[in-house]
């Protein structure tokens, strides 16, 4: 089931394996990141067993992470020529997604840390063991931190 030409699937497949090594990095799975960069650039929408082919890998693990990305809202469902086959397509503007995530998962863990950090400042004497220049330091840190994951998840401009 070849759908493109051999460099071509190679290319692709370099790349998706790419995009997954940094999807990995956000918590999601590699084959989450293969699956959308396969979806996200064909010109159709594919089967799961058209993907398997495509990224070489399992229905095991491909069905899955079609749920997966699906909930997430990273590929749709498409019409199918039968009720047996799903299709899927990648979802062109994933900004969406992406602040969700951020918000849900980034947005608690650094208002977390800026709030350790009021704790210990509140805490810290000239006599004990943290320096207090360097703490505040973190602080400024933290804060640049949470400035710039609200920019993100609050401006729709920032997106292309």
């Amino acid at each position: 089931m070849n759908h493109m030409g051999t460099q071509e699937t190679l290319k692709l497949h370099l790349l998706s394996e790419l995009v997954g090594d940094f999807i990995r990095y956000w918590g999601f799975r590699k084959i989450h990141g293969e699956i959308w960069t396969v979806l996200y650039l064909s010109k159709k929408p594919l089967s799961g067993v058209e993907l398997c082919d495509l990224l070489k890998a399992s229905k095991a693990l491909i069905s899955p992470a079609l749920k997966e990305l699906e909930a997430e809202g990273l590929i749709v469902q498409t019409v199918s020529e039968n009720s047996k086959t799903k299709r899927y397509a990648g979802v062109e503007n994933v900004t969406k997604v992406i602040r969700e995530v951020l918000r849900r998962r980034e947005k608690p863990m650094i208002d977390n840390v800026l709030k350790r950090y009021a704790d210990l400042s509140q805490h810290v004497t000239d006599d004990g063991f943290v320096d207090s220049g360097r703490l505040e330091s973190l602080g400024g840190l933290i804060q640049t931190g949470q400035m710039g994951l609200l920019a993100l998840t609050e401006s729709e401009d920032i997106w292309i």
